[in-house]
């Protein structure tokens, strides 16, 4: 069973690796074969939440956003899988804070039981635009959940990561008491299931950095992390680090399930090649 970590613990495995020079990376985990594999490279931290179990199904992610399933039982299902087999680095537990029927602390307290050293806010409904977010937020179900969550998670000493997808969510994330903001571009792109479209590099990046200085005008302590739109490898990941203040890189399809299409397709045709005699 993955060993759980205190808030102090992760943060001082995180900055040991900033003061070596090394990025971090969080590695965003459907099924327990690829967060065993991504414990076995390094990885800083494992994330288990909803899209993940989507996109492991050989679905769009972008499913985790529509009401085909329960995110927070999604969560519960997936650690069952995965916790038993990560043994020595801290694992993130995804929650879906929008639920009214949720009683956040009680479910905190859950996760952390289970064995979780973290929580993040996934999904996000900024994801929906902005029309639907609003309506949302207007119904008590929107983005203020989710800073409530990391909040209450804060006030528990529970290390968290906070997805924003603007300077204003940084901002706001950052003062709730976040450990790590994670700038958030949008659904990767690439792959069989990924978004076809996205935001030019450069101006993701940019995007970035804007989120990064909000974050730190908030808290000057935090850390910012990158993720999602045309960061899908690990060039472009390197690109979005080495051009703004953000020190590492969640990886998400771009960890698994884009590596895992091409492994599966490129080895089964290297086995059709085989000639008989």
């Amino acid at each position: 069973m993955a060993k759980r970590f205190s808030r102090k613990e992760v943060l001082e495995r995180l900055h040991e690796q900033m003061n070596a020079g090394r990025a971090l990376l969080m590695f965003g985990a459907g099924i327990g074969l690829t967060a065993k594999c991504a414990e076995r490279g390094g990885a800083d931290l494992i994330g288990i939440y909803s899209t993940a179990i989507y996109r492991m199904r050989g679905l769009p992610s972008i499913l985790a956003w529509l009401p085909y399933g329960n995110g927070n039982e999604h969560l519960l299902e997936m650690a069952q899988e995965i916790l038993p087999v990560v043994k020595n680095t801290p694992c993130i537990a995804g929650i879906g804070a929008h639920d009214p029927t949720l009683d956040i602390d009680d479910f905190l307290d859950l996760v952390v039981e289970m064995g979780f050293s973290g929580i993040t806010n996934e999904p996000f409904c900024s994801l929906y635009g902005e029309y639907f977010a609003k309506q949302m937020e207007q119904a008590g179900v929107g983005f203020s959940r989710e800073v409530e969550l990391i909040q209450r998670a804060h006030a528990k000493d529970i290390f968290t990561v906070a997805w924003a997808m603007s300077p204003e969510e940084a901002s706001q994330m950052a003062q709730a008491g976040a450990d790590v903001i994670g700038a958030m571009i949008g659904v990767t792109v690439g792959g069989m299931s990924g978004a076809l479209e996205t935001t030019p590099l450069e101006q993701a990046t940019r995007d970035v950095q804007a989120m990064a200085e909000a974050a730190k005008r908030s808290n000057p302590d935090v850390i910012v992390i990158t993720h999602g739109g045309p960061f899908h490898d690990v060039e472009t990941a390197r690109y979005s680090i080495m051009h703004s203040e953000a020190v590492g890189y969640a990886s998400g399809s771009s960890g698994e399930r884009i590596p895992t299409e091409k492994a599966i397709i490129e080895i089964t045709q290297q086995y059709k090649a085989i000639q008989l005699d």
